[in-house]
């Protein structure tokens, strides 16, 4: 080594070790030609020194050009030298504790944790783990899915069994990737083996495989047993994500009972505190799976938390899988819609046309064929097709109706006046009402001065106003073009290019002026001075919707440009929106809270958005909103916020709730006279499969050790691991090198020039050529 340093002018301080590597990129192929190559050189040569008599000048020049042949191999080969800097270094031995969630059951006869036999027989080894310290490179982890770096003193310290899962697969590929390049001497696990991967009976050749990879022996300490080992619990739910409203909905709850003996069990379903059905089952001694279908119906609408539950038994190991919380979204099968026509025409049919065509609409029309004025030879009894049944639609099933169309329709005689205030009553309470016009409608309809006239968006004046003919252009109110309603296409522009290629209409009931409060979303457009008239208007009447559309005929949008292809979309896309609008999805809300999932895992912030928007749906900058998140599993207040929209109306929050269950997001926003409110709600879910297997895998653990040459045992609060040893080799770490090349420099090349020289010369002398 001296020698080496002192050649290459470095002091002996810098480098400690040294060693030699052939860098050559010469195939095998290449070698072997080469190989051949040079034997039948020196054979050749060989037999050209028969002439020489003396053997000892005859293995001189030989020796001579074998010696060249070596060298010249030498160079081939690029030989370099590394001088290296080295320090000796501890072997590692890993320390495992597993933190996954199966380590808090109980086990017996003792009725403690798992996790508490390890925490106890780990501190009674502390001593031990200190000596291995002083020898090794002592490395502890906690164990679940993955691995996480703790020190001797946080170990225990700072455990909590709250790991998601069990997957040795990925904790032993981990561990090995950590102690790459390094020795690893030995590791000690300390788990139940619930790996959900691997079977009771054997495990895997996969695992078995990265087990003998590892080259390290384990020594597997299972805490805890099998023994009067007794649990009752919903381990499976098979649910569906939504529901219809007032239709059955299934559900599927697998039970699964270990050492629970011969008996009869409820299994209840509930919703808050009211319980929605409960099943009987019959337990035996032998079976653990059992498989309960439970039925109920929803009676509300949106996003319900459910939750199914069996008892509790005496002495059972896990006590928080009885209980199974899961949500159910629940939305109305189809709108019902309430359809009155006065008199049969254009208008009336293609609306029909689109109502039906709505697959989330269910309409119930009546048309008026004839009136009592009209000069017919029969009787009314002949002539009706069915009685109108004015009595029950506006009293006993009105408010099963979501939206209620007047459409070119005098109430007079069809409806008694006392049954209009049973509309005004239905709107105030969150219903919807649409008048249509046309001759027969608003003042040609007799509605002024009348409960309906309340709900109307605009006011019917005492004077009587005649039905205009005239054509004019549908204008669209300069604020409104994000209105929901108004939106035949995504693209703003587009949207205003859609509206402007719509043809003319021809019929308006003229005279009618907006309330305070209503949106006038289409007007005239007729004149500057005395105020255009409104064409289509809305209003938020108590909790409901009312919408007049004071013309009969906004089916020119449909008809007139079938043959072009223009505007037939166009006109089922502005009915459909007005449909969507009164069903309320979250596109037609002026305030929105969502969240950027419905489910999350244990440890993950929720992400949620909050907008807020004017009443022409345009952002309402710098609105003041409070946020309210609840637990709904547990019925608790969680976080109360103040927060304030930017330029575009909207508001980011996040929320990192601190245990499973259900929760609940609502804003709040107070908005001039009135309080908007948006809510959401989205579940928080612990990875509970550990406990779908909850007993102890012996099997795996005591592989783990006969694979790696470790060991087995099962462990106490007091045991003493002093019997495991490991072996103390030393390992040394490269901290520094330096690199030289042996055969790109002029003594290489000169010292082969050097040795053909004297070969040449010593055959000349001989003789030879």
């Amino acid at each position: 080594m001296n020698f080496l340093l002192n050649l290459f002018n470095i002091p002996s301080s810098e480098y400690n070790d040294w060693e030699i590597r052939v860098t050559s990129g010469l195939s095998y192929v290449t070698w072997t030609i080469l190989a051949i190559l040079f034997i039948g050189a020196l054979f050749c040569f060989w037999s050209g020194l028969s002439r020489i008599q003396s053997p000892r000048k005859k293995f001189l020049i030989f020796g001579l050009r074998v010696l060249t042949f070596i060298f010249i191999s030498a160079i081939l080969f690029q030989p370099e030298l590394e001088l290296k800097k080295t320090r000796e270094l501890k072997n590692t031995v890993a320390v495992l504790l597993d933190n996954s969630k199966s380590m808090s059951i109980k086990t017996f006869p003792e009725e403690i944790t798992r996790a508490t036999i390890l925490t106890k027989a780990f501190q009674a080894n502390r001593q031990y783990f200190e000596d291995l310290k002083k020898k090794f490179r002592l490395e502890i982890y906690y164990s679940s899915n993955q691995l996480e770096p703790v020190s001797l003193n946080d170990a225990i310290r700072l455990y909590k069994p709250n790991g998601v899962g069990t997957d040795f697969k990925n904790v032993f590929k981990e561990l090995k990737k950590r102690h790459d390049g390094r020795s690893l001497k030995g590791i000690v696990l300390f788990s139940d083996g619930g790996d959900l991967e691997e079977g009771f009976e054997e495990i895997s050749p996969v695992m078995m495989e990265i087990v003998d990879s590892l080259e390290a022996p384990i020594y597997s300490l299972q805490t805890g047993s099998n023994e009067s080992f007794k649990d009752l619990s919903v381990s499976r739910l098979d649910a569906p994500d939504f529901g219809f409203l007032y239709q059955p909905i299934k559900v599927e709850a697998v039970i699964d009972a270990f050492a629970v003996g011969n008996k009869n069990i409820p299994v209840t379903l509930k919703e808050g505190n009211k319980i929605l059905i409960s099943k009987n089952l019959e337990i035996k001694e032998g079976q653990t799976r059992y498989r309960v279908q439970l039925e109920f119906i929803p009676n509300t609408l949106g996003v319900n938390v459910y939750k199914i539950s069996v008892p509790l038994i005496s002495g059972e190991s896990i006590i928080s899988n009885n209980t199974k919380e899961f949500r159910i979204k629940t939305v109305k099968d189809r709108m019902r819609i309430l359809h009155l026509t006065g008199r049969p025409g254009w208008d009336s049919r293609f609306l029909r046309e689109v109502l039906i065509n709505n697959p989330k609409v269910d309409l119930l029309s009546f048309f008026i064929l004839r009136s009592l004025s009209d000069d017919v030879a029969a009787s009314t009894s002949e002539l009706s097709l069915i009685p109108f049944p004015s009595n029950l639609l506006f009293s006993d099933y009105l408010a099963s109706f979501d939206l209620v169309i007047f459409q070119n329709f005098k109430f007079e005689p069809f409806i008694e006046k006392k049954f209009l205030e049973n509309i005004r009553a239905y709107v105030h309470n969150g219903g919807a009402f649409l008048m249509i016009g046309g001759e027969l409608s608003f003042q040609g309809g007799g509605y002024e001065k009348t409960p309906v006239e309340k709900v109307l968006p605009l006011k019917i004046h005492d004077r009587m106003e005649l039905f205009s003919e005239a054509e004019f252009n549908a204008q669209i109110g300069e604020q409104y073009w994000r209105h929901p309603i108004l939106r035949l296409e995504k693209n703003e522009k587009q949207n205003q290019v859609a509206w402007n290629s719509l043809p003319k209409l021809n019929g308006l009931n003229a005279g009618l002026k907006a309330v305070p409060g209503a949106q006038v979303l289409i007007h005239d457009g007729s004149s500057k001075t005395t105020g255009s008239s409104p064409v289509f208007s809305i209003l938020k009447f108590g909790k409901g919707k009312s919408m007049a559309m004071a013309t009969d005929s906004s089916w020119n949008w449909n008809f007139l440009k079938i043959g072009e292809g223009g505007s037939g979309r166009y006109y089922q896309t502005f009915w459909n929106n007005v449909v969507a609008w009164v069903a309320g999805g979250p596109e037609t809300q002026s305030l929105l809270i969502e969240t950027d999932r419905e489910r999350y895992a244990e440890k993950e912030k929720v992400l949620m958005k909050i907008k807020t928007l004017g009443e022409d749906f345009n952002p309402f900058k710098k609105a003041d909103i409070e946020i309210v998140i609840r637990s709904i599993s547990k019925k608790i207040e969680i976080l109360r916020k103040r927060l304030t929209t930017d330029e575009n109306g909207e508001a980011n929050f996040e929320f990192l709730p601190k245990s499973e269950g259900f929760f609940s997001a609502e804003v709040k926003w107070k908005k001039e006279s009135e309080t908007l409110n948006s809510e959401t709600r989205f579940g928080v879910f612990s990875n509970s499969a550990e406990f779908e297997k909850p007993k102890i895998n012996n099997i795996l653990l005591e592989t783990f050790a006969k694979i790696s040459g470790g060991g087995y045992r099962v462990l106490k609060e007091n045991s003493d691991l002093k019997d495991i040893v490991f072996s103390a080799s030393k390992v040394r770490e490269k901290t520094g090198s330096a690199t030289f090349g042996l055969w790109d420099n002029w003594f290489s090349f000169g010292l082969i020039v050097g040795l053909l020289a004297l070969d040449w010369l010593l055959r000349r002398r001989s003789g030879l050529s």
